[in-house]
């Protein structure tokens, strides 16, 4: 059980090219086993799993929907495993609905010649707030010390937090980065916590450069909650991967983050001077220069930027958006049952 939901563990976890296709073949037939207990079946990616189920999906009579998006579509899957955007594209032909978090999203499929009458933009949304407050914060850094050691958090020392896969030319940049500003004095810890495949080569920059005792790499964690309290700043070098959860949960959380600019990164929250974007290391570094120097500043525009970005996107909205899509689906489906 994870927050009161039932949960099913299918394995083998899909880690190779084998591993993937014993995973894909373990969900077609756990699908198959209880596709009457369910009225319809969400696929969060488009990928190979999407083009399993929907060769299946016919048989089960059952509305398939998925979600089509470019940001994080290879975030664990295996590299002989990865889908283009062409044939992301193709695996979502045979599903009755694709849900777009953007509309960038939604011309990459009309660009493919997708129907637009099976497009539905419904953003992402994250509800959850984490507390920041000093009792808050003193909770959090006390438990994650009681996990390891290694979580600890000088006196007068600031804490970079990291979060998720990123390739290693950008992770190198933004560890790059701190490393010059260790070397000026400053007083900083980072916390870098599942980074992918990049581990090896962040860590020998950072030894080599002497600071392995201040920029420290972790593996996953399941809840971010004591993270985010505990942190100063979040530094988001990879927003392909993170815009669907971790970086609204940053931003509904007030915490001053600077992330890397794209694309993708600038559709979450467009028009307004409340991100935090750079381009280059020099960029980035100007922008901790300017966090360390005018810190209350940020947390003020933290705050501003959360209140502008719910009003963007109501949450509420969202929910509403897909409680809608599957009521329909759920009455199509009935209608289909009754006609037969």
């Amino acid at each position: 059980m994870l927050r009161e939901c039932q949960l099913h563990r299918l394995l083998p976890s899909p880690r190779s090219n084998w591993n993937e296709s014993q995973f894909q073949k373990n969900v077609v037939s756990w699908i198959g086993k209880h596709v009457d207990e369910f009225d319809a079946i969400y696929v969060d990616r488009a990928d190979g799993l999407l083009a399993a189920i929907a060769a299946k999906c016919g048989k089960w009579n059952k509305p398939l929907v998925t979600r089509f998006s470019l940001e994080g579509e290879i975030e664990g899957i295996a590299r002989n495993q990865q889908v283009s955007p062409v044939m992301a594209a193709e695996a979502c032909r045979r599903t009755d609905v694709v849900v777009v978090p953007n509309s960038f999203a939604q011309r990459v499929l009309l660009s493919h010649g997708f129907d637009e009458r099976k497009i539905i933009n419904i953003p992402d949304t994250v509800e959850g707030c984490v507390p920041r407050d000093l009792d808050s914060r003193n909770r959090a850094a006390s438990a994650l010390f009681d996990v390891s050691s290694d979580f600890v958090i000088p006196g007068r020392t600031d804490l970079l937090l990291h979060l998720g896969n990123a390739d290693a030319k950008s992770l190198v940049t933004a560890t790059r980065t701190v490393c010059e500003m260790l070397d000026q004095g400053a007083s900083l810890r980072m916390w870098i916590i599942n980074p992918g495949q990049s581990t090896q080569a962040v860590y020998d920059q950072v030894k080599n450069r002497g600071w392995h005792r201040e920029i420290l790499l972790f593996d996953a964690f399941d809840d971010l909650e004591e993270l985010v309290a505990v942190a100063d700043l979040a530094i988001v070098s990879n927003p392909d991967a993170t815009l669907q959860f971790s970086v609204p949960l940053m931003l509904n959380s007030e915490l001053p983050m600077v992330i890397a600019e794209s694309v993708e990164s600038k559709n979450l929250h467009p028009e307004t001077p409340l991100m935090k974007y750079y381009d280059s290391q020099e960029s980035l570094q100007r922008q901790l220069k300017d966090w360390l120097v005018h810190r209350q500043q940020w947390l003020t525009e933290a705050m501003g930027l959360r209140a502008s970005y719910r009003r963007h996107r109501p949450h509420q909205r969202s929910l509403d958006q897909w409680e809608s899509l599957y009521g329909n689906l759920a009455n199509s489906s009935d209608g289909m049952r009754s006609r037969g």
